[in-house]
């Protein structure tokens, strides 16, 4: 069954400048170094279309080898980015980022469907701890953090990004 996980965190920096750190790889390398290795991810900013390959090494025992990185999406008018990941255990691990201003900063917003079969809630509850790590990593302090079971189907050809919203 697709799970949910959405981790939202506050950051006192601008929503424009947090965008920019969503974008970099660099930026995920150095926010996941103590908990996860990313063999091959190339540290420059994303790019709408491209598909990126890694292997991870996740707390230096778990191996996720021939990980596939594919960003759909990305929008800087409505700070949000839009990847679809998968390798032979996760189906589908689906990523949905927005980044939005707030009185005192910004409020960056993790939501994610991911799809391992029956290693779902065991790849969901790493999903909710690598999400808050990076956030607290980045210096962004978590606000909310959930797992619920997901009541929409997605496969990689349904994106969940919609202009509209």
């Amino acid at each position: 069954m697709p799970t949910q996980v959405l981790v939202a965190a506050h950051y006192p920096q601008t929503a424009e400048s947090l965008f920019d750190r969503a974008r970099s790889f660099a930026d995920l390398i150095a926010a996941t170094r103590r908990i996860s290795d990313y063999e091959g991810l190339p540290e420059t900013e994303m790019e709408e279309g491209a598909t990126y390959t890694t292997n991870i090494r996740i707390l230096g025992l778990v191996r996720c080898n021939d990980y596939q990185i594919r960003v759909n999406k990305i929008c800087s008018d409505s700070l949000r980015i839009e990847t679809v990941e998968s390798n032979q255990v996760v189906r589908l691990w689906s990523h949905h980022m927005q980044i939005k201003p707030t009185g005192e900063g910004a409020l960056w917003i993790d939501r994610v469907i991911l799809d391992a079969g029956r290693m779902t809630p065991i790849v969901a509850r790493y999903a909710r701890f690598m999400y808050q790590h990076r956030h607290r990593a980045r210096g962004g302090a978590v606000t909310q953090s959930a797992l619920s079971r997901s009541s929409r189907a997605i496969t990689p050809q349904v994106p969940l990004f919609h202009p509209a919203e």
